[in-house]
């Protein structure tokens, strides 16, 4: 095959090959630092010239999502896990402490992240996959006898870093992986207040075994729904237990003012 010169007119070519090279990282589960095949062997494997695969390593460059180095080498997400730890964990995990507001967004957040993962673990999961979701669960399930609402919150995190890990999807992988300490923190403040209502824990691991199930099946629309309805529970059920310590509170409030007030007409 000629090599072809980069030009607008191939900029079709060039978006599909960018789609395909991430596609690869992820079949091949290509780790942050590791090497691509070489520049032949990439353009032989994509079915492409060399003109237009360069233009798409240039591109994810640009992005950051590969890095170029010496003689060529393509190095693949060499600083996605570093740069979104700095950026989004270590930005909101203070913020997340004293604002209740940035725990929703969380929330909100790993909806969007978790359904994503979810689905596509149930389609590409591998039989390794499979093993390690299912140990994740049963440590899961161990660590609620244990007593200990932080080891508690890091085997639930875990256990959802093994479903985006099934995804085979390096980028989603790899910005789930860096949250670890703020999705640890978001999920042990959330058990606090979900612990509160009767027959919570056994309701949250009956949803972690049917979203476990589905996955394991190979039904991709059942676990994407699975999640959505863990991730929905946990917001409504928050809610409303902010909902009534806010009432209360109004309430003790309402009962000071008026005893203050009782107490100056005396």
């Amino acid at each position: 095959m000629q090599p072809d010169t980069p030009t607008r007119h191939n900029s079709g070519v060039v978006d599909h090959l960018v789609q395909a090279i991430e596609a690869l990282i992820a079949e091949d589960q290509l780790a942050p630092g590791q090497r691509l095949p070489s520049e032949r062997a990439l353009a032989e494997r994509l079915g492409t010239s060399r003109g237009s695969l360069r233009e798409a390593i240039q591109r994810l460059s640009a992005q950051g999502r590969l890095s170029v180095g010496k003689r060529g080498s393509v190095i693949a997400a060499p600083v996605a896990e570093h740069w979104a730890q700095s950026t989004i964990s270590t930005t909101l995990a203070p913020l997340l402490a004293t604002d209740a507001g940035y725990a929703r967004d969380v929330l909100e957040t790993r909806m969007g992240l978790e359904r994503q993962a979810s689905y596509q673990a149930a389609l590409r999961a591998s039989p390794e996959d499979h093993d390690r979701i299912r140990r994740s669960f049963d440590a899961m399930q161990a660590s609620h006898a244990g007593g200990d609402p932080m080891a508690e919150a890091e085997a639930d995190a875990a256990f959802h870093l093994s479903i985006a890990q099934a995804s085979h999807n390096a980028v989603l992988y790899a910005v789930m992986s860096s949250m670890f300490e703020l999705l640890r923190a978001s999920i042990s403040d959330s058990l606090a207040k979900l612990y509160t209502v009767p027959d919570t824990r056994e309701q949250l691991a009956e949803q972690h075994r049917r979203l476990m199930e589905a996955i394991l099946a190979g039904d991709a629309n059942s676990a994407r729904d699975a999640s959505d309805d863990h991730i929905g529970f946990i917001e409504a059920t928050i809610r409303r237990v902010d909902e009534e310590q806010a009432r209360v509170a109004r309430a003790s409030a309402l009962h000071s003012s008026l005893h203050a007030q009782q107490e100056q007409r005396a």
